[in-house]
């Protein structure tokens, strides 16, 4: 049965790659060269047009609830020292608060 799987799959592959080539090879008159639009010969896509009005934006930022940054990254100092260090874990662990009861199985 995977034999016959095979053998199906191969076929169906071999048959489309000369599908493929045949209709890449045949001459009706087309040159492969017209498939796309060039500029040269000035038959290529139409240029587009450059856009009516005044052009999008305004006065200050982009968004109306963006801020400026706290930390310029263009001065020449460290980011790590533009934050404060996180904090540390104590040395060691802290006494739990209370004892855990035991109870007898």
């Amino acid at each position: 049965m995977e034999l016959l799987a095979l053998g199906l799959t191969v076929l169906v592959h071999i048959v489309g790659l000369g599908t493929l080539v045949y209709v890449l090879l045949r001459n009706d008159g087309m040159d492969w060269r017209s498939w796309w639009p060039s500029d040269d010969d000035g038959h290529g896509p139409p240029v587009p047009e450059a856009p009516h009005g005044p052009p999008p934006g305004g006065d200050g930022l982009p968004l109306g609830d963006a801020t400026a940054a706290g930390l310029r990254l263009r001065e020449p100092a460290r980011l790590a020292d533009a934050y404060p260090p996180p904090a540390r874990r104590p040395a060691h662990a802290p006494e739990p608060a209370r004892a855990p009861e035991r109870t007898a199985r």
